[in-house]
């Protein structure tokens, strides 16, 4: 069975929006106008990248879906977060449970991997700009502490 078919569709609507869902968290945890720019060019970049250190079958087969489709992901993440500003994050967090009971269909190093990914690609968003001269600032560090428990990552 192909990587893909191991998940209903939701659940795999869900791990391909759930990169540029932490991303934007991320940026909307601590925005700065120069540091949007940034952090943007970090979540278009960062994914390809970082899904080629991984080494997981997963992480590559989401990555080069999420690449070719990415602007309808952005889209779709920027009007949820349109509509419900303040909840935003909150629905970032419980798609990142929601992904975690999916990747449960998968092996435990494919698990491993897809929310190691994700973690990163939030970090290296946070890390992208600085905010009040430091690298990641506190609101970052929240929020990617909330993303690292849903996923239950732990990290």
């Amino acid at each position: 069975m192909a990587i893909k078919e191991t998940f209903i569709d939701d659940e795999w609507k869900n791990l391909l929006s759930l990169p540029y869902a932490v991303s934007m968290t991320v940026i909307a945890a601590a925005p700065s106008f120069l540091g949007v720019w940034s952090e943007s060019k970090a979540m278009m970049t960062e994914p390809g990248k970082l899904a080629a250190e991984s080494g997981s079958g997963l992480v590559g087969v989401v990555s080069a879906e999420i690449q070719a489709r990415a602007k309808e992901l952005i889209k779709e993440q920027e009007n949820l977060m349109k509509h419900d500003q303040t909840g935003y994050k909150n629905k970032t967090v419980e798609a990142c449970r929601e992904a975690a009971k999916a990747l449960s269909k998968t092996t435990p190093d494919e698990a491993t991997a897809y929310k190691k990914w994700v973690l990163a690609i939030g970090q290296k968003v946070a890390e992208a700009a600085k905010e009040h001269g430091v690298a990641v600032s506190d609101p970052e560090k929240a929020a990617l502490s909330e993303i690292s428990t849903a996923l239950g990552t732990g990290a």
